[in-house]
């Protein structure tokens, strides 16, 4: 008998010490969180507190949630407040985490001013007008798992396109938004957050003979092009192209300084030689079936300590329209160093029928995480049969250290508008709880996290789960939108 309960003893220390609760409190009127974002340099989880507008105050420019407050949470709990008693909305951090900008002003709306907060202490603001006309949306969005994505959905209306000094966007020449990469010129628009000045340059883009030709795959709209910041001082333009064989791909990274001034390029080539290159929803460029660019063959996670570049998407073994998945067989990686020099490929097939079944790129939804020291590679589907395949990949050796597949099922039962967590995903032995794909891949992944979900009643108020994967280990956002929220950090 002593036997079995130091058993059960040993059990429940080992379950507890996997998880942490990281911070758990009852919703307040007016005062109830509206949004999280983890920020991966800090090893922190911010949470955003405020109001959510009334529906008789909402138009086509209002948004849906004020925000008063954000705090924000390490792996042990401990809080930090970063403000509090603000009237802000669409809250969002620089790449350094050290500042942040949100509309502000007597009224709320897409329309406000933009109010920048360098070190977190408000320093300056522009309005609508002096920003009209400049085009941002090329340095993408960044989603809670900072991961970039250049035509997808994201929670922030805000573009990744600030840091601490400046915020930029760019224009033609004729001082417009509407940039066409083959036949205009293309300005930098620069605003400095300290001084309000502004300056525009004109930049030295790609060639298009790299880009676009007889040899080469075309989009539906032509050459496209995308931007990431990187620090305070630089930014890369990041081009691609696709040969017509669809089994060699290019990415050229062209770094500028602030002042629009070439520093670096660096051309990242793949080839999966007898192997073809097949378009997905990977979080760059778009595709569907009628409207394509080559930008979304593939996506890559850069390592923001030394450099290193993960390039990551699908391919199939037949040969077909690029933008058409037809019989896709795996998913690769491949690494390069940051001069572009590549250290190793990891090319592999699924053996998955569902995954080979599918045949429009739309329906794949690529993500490359890093998780625990790795890479974690997942592939969501929603279409007749919802699952998501993942592989953790050791980033030394591009080896597949596990592989699996997870299914679940899409329910609009749980659907609710205006949510802190909105999912509608779930599974048969989870009654009245909502999930977003990935976080089945983090069940999987997480005995504990698995075990966990399943003490929590069956029975009451719907419960909605976002799990975001850390080299700290996996966090879960939990929240019944009404009356309580949680976040814990599982360790393995």
């Amino acid at each position: 008998m002593k036997r079995i309960l130091f058993s059960i003893a040993l059990f429940s220390s080992v379950y507890l010490s996997a998880q942490t609760v990281i911070v758990e409190e009852k919703y307040e009127k007016r005062n109830e969180p509206i949004a999280y974002r983890y920020l991966p340099n800090s090893k922190k989880l911010v949470i955003f507190k405020g109001e959510t507008l009334p529906l008789f105050a909402v138009t086509s420019e209002t948004i849906f949630f004020m925000t008063k407050s954000a705090y924000s949470f390490d792996e042990s709990g401990t809080r930090t407040i970063l403000f509090e008693n603000e009237k802000l909305a669409n809250c969002t951090f620089s790449l350094t985490e050290n500042s942040f900008k949100a509309f502000g002003g007597s009224k709320i709306s897409v329309t406000s001013d933009r109010k920048y907060y360098l070190n977190n202490v408000y320093t300056n603001s522009f309005t609508n007008d002096e920003i009209k006309n400049i085009n941002s949306s090329y340095f993408g969005l960044l989603n809670n798992d900072n991961g970039f994505f250049f035509n997808g959905y994201s929670r922030t209306l805000f573009f990744n396109s600030f840091n601490d000094s400046y915020d930029l966007g760019f224009t033609n020449q004729k001082g417009k938004e509407k940039i066409n990469f083959e036949k205009d010129e293309v300005f930098l628009e620069v605003f400095d957050l300290k001084s309000k000045q502004k300056n525009r340059v004109k930049l030295e883009t790609p060639k298009l003979d790299l880009l676009k030709g007889n040899s080469f795959v075309e989009s539906t709209d032509g050459v496209t092009f995308s931007c990431k910041l990187q620090a305070n001082n630089t930014f890369d333009m990041v081009t691609k192209s696709v040969s017509k064989e669809q089994n060699e791909t290019t990415i050229y990274k062209t770094t500028y300084d602030i002042q629009g001034k070439k520093i670096k390029d660096v051309a990242l080539k793949l080839n999966l030689k007898d192997n073809f290159f097949v378009l997905s929803s990977c979080g760059a460029g778009y595709v569907d079936n009628f409207v394509w660019d080559v930008q979304a063959v593939n996506n890559y996670y850069e390592d923001s300590k030394n450099g290193d570049m993960y390039v990551y998407g699908i391919y199939t073994n037949k040969k077909s329209k690029i933008h058409k998945g037809f019989d896709p067989v795996g998913f690769y990686i491949f690494k390069f160093d940051k001069d572009g020099n590549k250290i190793w490929e990891s090319i592999n097939p699924m053996k998955d029928k569902y995954f080979e079944g599918l045949c429009c790129g739309l329906y794949f939804n690529l993500n490359l995480f890093e998780y625990n020291g790795k890479l974690l590679f997942t592939n969501s589907v929603n279409e007749a049969t919802e699952f998501s395949n993942y592989a953790i990949v050791d980033k030394t050796s591009g080896n597949v250290l596990k592989m699996n597949r997870v299914d679940f099922n899409n329910t609009t039962s749980f659907a609710r508008t205006r949510a802190f967590i909105n999912n509608t995903y779930d599974k048969r032995d989870l009654k009245n709880k909502a999930f977003s794909p990935v976080s089945f891949v983090a069940m999987d992944l997480s005995p504990a996290m698995d075990n966990y979900l399943k003490t929590i009643p069956s029975k009451g108020n719907a419960v909605y789960f976002e799990t975001i994967f850390s080299n700290q280990g996996i966090w879960l956002v939990e929240t019944d939108n009404k009356e309580y929220y949680k976040v814990l950090l599982f360790k393995d």
